[in-house]
C-alpha cells in the first residue's frame, strides 16, 4: 500500500522543492512592540518554534548532509502505521495535510470526505482502523478529489475567518501556495 517515501517528496515538493535543506526565515517581518525580530526559522518545513530541539539539532548538521535527518524527522513525528494501510495517492496527501496543518485537522478533513461518499465515521481526527477501513471501500479517485475539495474548503474557511491569509490561498484563476498544495 502507501510508501513513506511517496508521502515524503510528495510534502517536500511544498516545504523544500529542492530538496536545498537550507535553513530559511519561516515567519519573517514580524517584529514586537519594540522592533525585535520575533519569529521562526525553518529547514525544509521543519519550524524552529514548534520543533525547537529536533530543529536545532538538524541546523548543526552540514547543510549537505541534512536529508537523512529531515526525513526521520518526518518519519518520526507524521507519518504512522495507518498511512501505510491506505492507497499512496490518499496516504500521501492526508501526510501533507497533517504536516500543514496538523495530524488532528488532516484527519478530520479526511473523515468528513470519507463520510460525504457514504461513510459513517465519527469526525475525531483519528486515523484508526475504521477510518482505513472505510477509505478502502472507496474508489480512489473519487475520494482523492472529494479530499481535495474538502482540503480547499479547509483553507478558505481559515480565510474567511482571517483575510490577511488570502495571501496564502489565492484564487482558481491565480492560485496560492495552500490552493496548490489542496488541489494537487
Amino acid at each position: 500500500m502507501a510508501s513513506f517515501n511517496t508521502a515524503f517528496f510528495w510534502t517536500m515538493v511544498f516545504e523544500d522543492p529542492k530538496l536545498q535543506y537550507a535553513q530559511v526565515d519561516d515567519v519573517p517581518n514580524q517584529y514586537d512592540s519594540n522592533g525585535k525580530r520575533i519569529g521562526a526559522f525553518a529547514i525544509s518545513g521543519i519550524n524552529s518554534a514548534a520543533f525547537p530541539t529536533q530543529f536545532a539539532k538538524i541546523a548543526l548538521v552540514p547543510q549537505s548532509q541534512r536529508g537523512p535527518d529531515v526525513q526521520a524527522f518526518y518519519q518520526g513525528n507524521f507519518w504512522g502505521l495507518p498511512y501505510g494501510q491506505l492507497a499512496d495517492d490518499i496516504a500521501k496527501r492526508v501526510f501533507d495535510e497533517g504536516v500543514n496543518a496538523g495530524e488532528v485537522t488532516a484527519v478530520e478533513i479526511f473523515q468528513k470526505a470519507i463520510n460525504s461518499l457514504g461513510g459513517t465515521l465519527k469526525v475525531d481526527g483519528g486515523l484508526g482502523p475504521s477510518t482505513v477501513a472505510a477509505a478502502n471501500t472507496l474508489d480512489i479517485s473519487h475520494l482523492v478529489s472529494t479530499f481535495q475539495n474538502f482540503r480547499l474548503a479547509h483553507y478558505q474557511d481559515i480565510v474567511a475567518k482571517n483575510p490577511s491569509d488570502a495571501k496564502f490561498l489565492g484564487t482558481a484563476a491565480k492560485p496560492g501556495p495552500w490552493w496548490k498544495r489542496a488541489m494537487s
